[in-house]
């Protein structure tokens, strides 16, 4: 999501950010297995949509034998040599930045080829991330989970009241942010998005995190102005060295700092029995690899940036699972570029972030996108709408076979700061009109294609 410069408020959006590109072919979903005891009554039996075979790829290689080879692949604008066959993805040859052909955009126009995984891509998952990670696989491509995402930045607005008031149902599913995490200004609400997370979970809900991710090196700044998440507002990068992170550099030590704080609240989550659709990095490549966060900011140091968001994704995964023994997330990626993926065994749940300008509130299924973000991986994935102003219509959802796993639309950025009112107006993705009816509201929440809080499982 984009927010203002200083309040951290989202900005009215009154030009498209669909992030959308050329897709089509068929719906579908990932695949359906067995369901937990308890699951919801909506949940039936059938057979999966997207099977196949194959290996999976790592989408990162370095080496020091064989030269590129004389091809080129066009990846966010700039031309960069193809490696030699044996390669998986982004690699470093010879001093020099390379890309394998079966990872060039161009190549990957075809669905999945390997089955999806019956188990979250931790071996280690919890028995509740597991069970979460099956009932999941066993739902989509038959119902989509109602989402919210809540409005980090003024603790006293609760979005699932708002859902409730509106609808007379609580989304399954609600959207968290560790935005405010680090700050020291007194502004800084948003701070006890851990807590209001575990008291969802508690309900019987669902819970995801996003990560506004501030300046690593500003951590624990009161200085907000100087503490941002924008590549026009920070001149912060990936630390990236012969085709590595930089370990030995200070930006490493602000990453992993930034990583560690991040990580005591997943552990209080944790220990509270919750499992997170943890969607760190999240809109990585911006809109046609033009990245507006500093994780995916274009560089001048003859590094492709898909590639440093990689290597960076990847030592999240490491530090958070590995270092931090943290079992209970199952892996969002949100990059929205072929390019950009980081791998199938680092990755659970596919997601865009879809604000569509242009719909005019006819509710579209977004279908391109859908089997655009379905062609990312080697093996199926799970696949989510993970932003969104407009809310799909179910009917259409169905009719086109664009089975979102689930959908989160956005917060309600305006309202009356002594009443907490918000009424119809463009930074209301919720209350009011502007995007979404009242009529269509009730309908999605409604549907008996959607799932809502009281007909999910106990995990």
């Amino acid at each position: 999501m984009i927010y203002s410069k200083f309040l951290a408020i989202p900005l009215a959006i009154g030009i498209s950010l669909t992030f959308t590109a050329c897709g089509g072919g068929g719906g579908g979903g990932g695949d359906n297995n067995s369901t937990p005891a308890a699951v919801s009554s909506k949940v039936t039996s059938s057979s999966s949509s997207i099977v196949s075979s194959s290996s999976s790829s790592t989408a990162m290689s370095v080496s020091s034998s064989s030269a590129a080879v004389a091809q080129n692949c066009q990846v966010d604008g700039k031309s960069w040599p193809v490696c030699n066959q044996n390669q998986s993805g982004w690699a470093f040859e010879n001093g020099s930045y390379c890309i394998a052909t079966s990872f060039c955009p161009a190549n990957r126009t075809n669905l999945p080829t390997i089955a999806g995984r019956d188990t979250p891509v931790d071996a280690s998952a919890t028995t509740k991330t597991r069970a979460v990670y099956t009932y999941l696989r066993s739902i989509q491509g038959k119902y989509t989970l109602t989402g919210q995402q809540d409005l980090t930045w003024k603790d006293a607005i609760d979005m699932a009241d708002r859902v409730y008031k509106d609808t007379g149902k609580y989304p399954a599913l609600m959207g968290y942010d560790f935005m405010n995490y680090g700050m020291t200004a007194s502004w800084a609400e948003g701070v006890k998005q851990t807590d209001e997370a575990i008291a969802y979970a508690n309900k019987g809900g669902l819970v995801t995190f996003s990560w506004h991710w501030r300046d690593p090196s500003k951590l624990n700044t009161s200085d907000v102005n100087n503490a941002q998440f924008y590549t026009k507002d920070t001149a912060f990068q990936i630390p990236v060295k012969d085709g590595a992170l930089d370990s030995t550099s200070a930006a490493y030590t602000h990453i992993n700092n930034g990583i560690d704080l991040i990580a005591a609240e997943l552990k209080k989550l944790n220990d509270a029995g919750v499992t997170v659709l943890w969607r760190p990095l999240h809109e990585a490549s911006g809109n046609n690899g033009d990245g507006w966060f500093w994780w995916g900011r274009t560089r001048t140091d003859g590094v492709p940036q898909s590639f440093a968001q990689i290597l960076l994704w990847r030592h999240v995964y490491d530090r958070l699972v590995n270092y931090h023994g943290l079992h209970n997330l199952l892996w969002v990626w949100n990059g929205q570029n072929a390019a950009w993926f980081p791998g199938d065994d680092v990755v659970d749940v596919m997601s865009h972030d879809i604000y569509d300008g242009n719909d005019n509130k006819t509710y579209k299924s977004q279908l391109s996108t859908y089997t655009q973000a379905r062609k990312y991986s080697a093996e199926a994935k799970l696949i989510a709408l993970s932003e969104n102003s407009y809310i799909p219509d179910p009917d259409k959802i169905a009719t086109d076979g664009a089975w979102w796993l689930w959908f989160m639309t956005w917060n309600d950025g305006n309202f009356n700061e002594v009443t907490l009112e918000s009424t119809t107006h463009k930074d209301n993705f919720w209350s009011g009109e502007y995007y979404n009816t009242s009529a269509h509201k009730s309908k999605v929440y409604n549907h008996a294609n959607m799932i809502t809080l009281d007909e999910l499982p106990k995990f």
